[in-house]
């Protein structure tokens, strides 16, 4: 059974080498690969992933058109580009316009990398913006390692949905990464797509099915947050949760493509 990883991050070859080692060391978390596309491709290879999202975060506004740029020159048959907004950035707007010209499916923010709340106004007018152009918003959701603060709480989540009822949102690491109590009572359920990117290494099996029982397998997407895991490995921990297989189809491959609107490969 082949899977869909729906949250990659990948840099160019020459700021790979400097970016993964910061970052890993920021988190305290070890990295499970390059941050190159050539070393994604070949853990994909291994995990019987056919197809990643690659994920940018530009953490200056200065850095989104080159980012936009370079991530589209990626486009694939394996690779799926998002684009990267700034809520900083005063040509955000236009940039948004620009990204569906090129025909891209949706863009990733963070809140705590960018430094803004998901149920701020300013935040909240981009969502707007994003759902008026059918454009998916891949959002982090929870506690970030590399942080104290949690910018991107449940509570500031489902608020964020009240406003902007007809965003397509996909909020990462299920929901809220280290919060699921909140999750479970506030997000759960709702109409929010979860991705299960660097969480099932962190969440005990009990917590993850009740969230699931809760949510709906049809919302729940494959994601590994590479270079962070390896994707062989979380698809084995998924496995070990005793999921029927019609669920690990959904989740592994068939929600993504149902979002996406990708064609399936069997």
């Amino acid at each position: 059974m082949y899977a869909i990883d729906v949250h990659a991050h990948v840099f160019p070859e020459k700021v790979a080498g400097k970016a993964v080692p910061k970052l890993s060391e920021a988190a305290g978390v070890p990295a499970r690969g390059k941050g190159t596309l050539s070393d994604l491709e070949e853990m994909m290879e291994r995990g019987n992933v056919k197809r990643t999202v690659l994920a940018p975060i530009a953490t200056r506004p200065d850095q989104v058109v080159s980012i936009n740029n370079w991530v589209k020159k990626q486009e694939s048959e394996k690779f799926i580009p998002f684009g990267a907004i700034h809520p900083e950035d005063p040509g955000r707007f236009g940039e948004i316009e620009r990204i569906c010209e090129m025909g891209i499916r949706g863009v990733k923010m963070h809140p705590n990398y960018q430094e803004f709340y998901p149920d701020e106004d300013r935040f909240v007018e981009i969502c707007r913006a994003l759902a008026d152009a059918g454009l998916i918003l891949l959002l982090h959701g929870g506690v970030d390692l590399a942080f104290e603060e949690v910018n991107a709480s449940p509570e500031r989540m489902a608020r964020l949905l009240e406003a902007v009822p007809d965003l397509k949102i996909i909020i990462a690491h299920f929901g809220g990464f280290q919060r699921w109590d909140k999750v479970e009572r506030l997000l759960a359920g709702s109409r929010a797509w979860f991705d299960i990117s660097f969480t099932l290494s962190y969440i005990e099996e009990d917590r993850f099915l009740s969230i699931l029982s809760l949510h709906g397998t049809d919302k729940l997407l494959f994601g590994t947050d590479y270079p962070w895991t390896d994707a062989g490995e979380q698809i084995r921990i998924l496995e070990q949760f005793q999921l029927e297989e019609p669920q690990m189809r959904a989740i592994l491959h068939e929600n993504a493509e149902r979002l996406l609107d990708l064609p399936p490969l069997e």
